[in-house]
C-alpha cells in the first residue's frame, strides 16, 4: 500500500516539549511582572512606612523576649531580686514586671542602693513608682551610717575625689553586696545591655553562677527603652529631660547633647566623669556589677 505522500510516520516538524511551554509562559509572566514593577517608584514615604512597621515589629519581639526572661527569672527561682537605679531601662524592666505580676504577686524584692550622693529628684521619682506599682523597695546603704551627715563626719565630703575604689567599696560595693547577702538572692535581674558598651558588650540573657544574672534587656537598644517608654506612656526620671541619659551620682553624672545618647555606648558617657581607674583608665563601672559584690560585702563588714 502506497501512504500518501502529504504524510509521513516520522514528520520533520520538532514540536515544544511540555516542560519548554511551561517555561515560555513563565517567562512571559516574568517580563509583565517586570514591567508592572518598573511603573511602580518607591517612594519615601513608602521606605518610611517600612521602618516603621520594622521598628514596631523590632519593639514586640524585645518585649516578648525580655516577658520571657523575666518569667523564668521569677519562677524558676526562689529569691530573685532587681536592683534598681530609676534610669530610662530600669523604668521599663519595672513596668515589665508589673505586666508580669511580679508585684501583685510578691514574686520579687526592688533593691535601691542610697549612695548618699544622689540627686534628690532621684529618690522623689523612687516613691512615685513605688505608690504607682504598689512595692516598697529594700533600702540599703553605706554600714554604720545612718545619714549623710554621719558619713561626711567620718569620711569627708570628697573621698571620691582621694580614694574612688575606697568610695565605691563602702558606698556602692558593700551595701550592694550586703543587700545580696541579706535577701538571699539567687538571680539578680538588673538593666545592661550590650549597647552600653565597655564590660557590658558581649553579655547574654542569663549570665550563670551561685547567683544568676539576668539580663532581660541585653539585645535591646537605648533607643528600644525610649520606644517602649513612649509605647506605654510611662513616667521617667525628670532630669532626662535637662540632658542626663543616664543618672548617678552627682559628682560624676553630666548632661550629654541629645544627639549623642543613641551612639554606642552613648547613655553612660554622661557618667563617671572625671574619675579614673587607679592604673588611669577611664572609670566606666563602679563594681557593682564587677566580680562577686557579695564576697566584697563580706570582707568590708567583717573590719567594721
Amino acid at each position: 500500500m502506497t501512504l500518501c505522500p502529504s504524510f509521513s510516520l516520522q514528520s520533520s516538524q520538532v514540536y515544544p516539549s511540555k516542560e519548554q511551554l511551561t517555561g515560555r509562559r513563565k517567562r512571559s509572566v516574568s517580563r509583565a511582572a517586570v514591567s508592572e514593577k518598573t511603573e511602580k517608584q518607591v517612594t519615601a514615604k513608602d521606605v518610611d512606612e517600612w521602618n516603621k512597621k520594622g521598628k514596631i515589629q523590632r519593639l514586640e519581639h524585645l518585649e516578648e523576649q525580655a516577658l520571657e526572661t523575666l518569667k523564668h527569672a521569677l519562677y524558676d527561682f526562689e529569691r530573685p531580686a532587681f536592683p534598681c537605679a530609676l534610669i530610662a531601662g530600669d523604668v521599663v524592666i519595672l513596668d515589665l514586671l508589673a505586666r508580669s505580676g511580679a508585684f501583685s504577686k510578691g514574686l520579687v524584692k526592688v533593691i535601691f542602693v542610697d549612695t548618699f550622693h544622689l540627686f534628690e529628684e532621684t529618690h522623689t521619682f523612687l516613691r512615685q513608682l513605688e505608690n504607682k506599682y504598689g512595692f516598697e523597695s529594700e533600702v540599703f546603704q553605706a554600714a554604720g551610717f545612718a545619714s549623710r551627715a554621719d558619713y561626711v563626719k567620718v569620711h569627708g565630703p570628697d573621698l571620691y575625689l582621694t580614694d574612688i575604689d575606697e568610695y565605691d567599696r563602702i558606698c556602692k560595693v558593700e551595701p550592694f553586696g550586703r543587700a545580696l547577702k541579706t535577701l538571699k538572692v539567687d538571680a539578680m535581674i538588673n538593666g545592661r545591655r550590650r549597647d552600653h558598651g565597655a564590660e557590658r558588650a558581649h553579655i547574654e540573657l542569663f549570665e550563670g553562677g551561685d547567683m544568676v544574672k539576668v539580663n532581660p534587656l541585653a539585645y535591646w537598644e537605648f533607643r528600644d527603652c525610649w520606644d517602649y517608654i513612649k509605647k506605654y506612656s510611662l513616667a521617667y526620671h525628670p532630669l532626662h529631660d535637662q540632658g542626663y541619659p543616664s543618672v548617678g551620682d552627682i559628682h560624676s553624672t553630666l548632661p550629654v547633647p541629645r544627639e549623642q545618647w543613641f551612639e554606642y555606648a552613648g547613655e553612660r558617657s554622661g557618667r563617671f566623669q572625671g574619675l579614673t581607674n587607679k592604673d588611669g583608665s577611664a572609670k566606666t563601672e563602679c563594681g557593682i556589677h564587677v566580680g562577686d559584690a557579695r564576697q566584697v560585702a563580706s570582707e568590708i563588714s567583717s573590719s567594721l
